[in-house]
């Protein structure tokens, strides 16, 4: 997250004294990464990387966001008494379109066809809303059987997934782009995100404790279960369907562990910064994005591998 001296002159004092403070302010701040996740940086040598790539400004109260768009674009909701809609370019950070949605809205998907759903959860009821990206109009607006927590999209295909929940129960609803509802998956009452393998088998869903379970889309059965060690807040999963990033702590501190999907085991562990809400991954699979809300600011941190 020169001097006038000839040219074989070593360092005069001051100049020794900031390379050293400068060399010391890098270790910390690796150590910080590092004391997060608590792995030694010969088993996380990632975690000592803290520098984004570049930050998108956004709106305070920042919620959700979209996964961005082959064309740059990323949709986003953010707000509090009022909650707004907006469309920025990912590479130049300048804001394209916003509009007013309910204050239900909770999260926002994009289909790579370019229908976007907003997931809205009210205290007794949750719907999800389609629009047209190029015409930012509602086409229609989907009754779900609970309160909406998040919809996503796979990497392929044209179908919503979405995470509803009542306090005591949780499921996630398979919308088409053109609105009609085609199955519904039970999940963990505990849920609190989910992703969507890319060859439409699997849902990945994460509990608040830290438990990731792959449900099976045929059935709707848990295949497997594993753990990532710490409290769970959102998790992503890149085009390839290789690796998961899921967001563990609190909002004050956390970081992202890289989980092989194929050993279902950490394979390495990245910082993240306060108050992130959300994991997003570019369609080359190259960028996360890292989606930071707080009732004071707003931004998305591009981290690059």
């Amino acid at each position: 997250m020169s001097s006038g001296r000839p040219r074989h002159a070593g360092p005069g004092p001051r100049r020794a004294y900031l390379i050293a403070v400068v060399a010391l302010g890098v270790l910390l701040a690796s150590g910080l990464g590092l004391a997060a996740c608590g792995r030694s940086p010969a088993a996380h040598p990632a975690a000592t990387r803290i520098l984004p790539e570049r930050i998108i400004a956004a709106p305070r109260s920042l919620l959700a966001a979209a996964g961005p768009q082959a064309d740059g674009t990323i949709w986003a909701v953010a707000g509090s008494s009022s909650v707004g809609l907006y469309e920025f370019d990912s590479a130049s950070g300048h804001e394209l379109a916003s509009a007013s949605v309910s204050r239900g809205a909770r999260s926002v998907a994009e289909t790579s066809a370019g229908t976007v759903a907003v997931a809205l959860g009210g205290a007794a009821s949750g719907a999800l809303e389609l629009m047209g990206s190029t015409d930012k109009k509602a086409r229609k607006t989907v009754s779900l059987p609970a309160p909406a927590l998040q919809v996503v999209t796979a990497s392929t295909g044209s179908d919503f997934y979405v995470l509803t929940a009542w306090p005591n129960s949780a499921s996630v609803t398979i919308v088409t782009d053109r609105g009609r509802i085609v199955g519904t998956v039970p999940a963990p009452k505990d849920a609190v995100a989910l992703a969507a393998d890319p060859r439409q088998r699997l849902l990945y869903v994460l509990q608040g404790n830290g438990i990731v379970d792959e449900i099976g889309l045929a059935n709707g059965g848990i295949q497997s279960s594993f753990a990532v060690d710490g409290p769970g807040e959102s998790i992503a999963l890149s085009p390839d369907g290789s690796r998961l990033y899921v967001l563990k702590g609190t909002s004050t501190v956390s970081n992202i562990a890289v989980v092989d999907v194929a050993t279902e085991s950490i394979a390495r562990v990245l910082p993240a910064p306060s108050n992130c809400v959300e994991l997003l991954v570019s369609p080359s699979g190259q960028q996360l994005y890292e989606v930071v809300g707080s009732p004071d600011y707003g931004n998305i941190q591009v981290f690059g591998f």
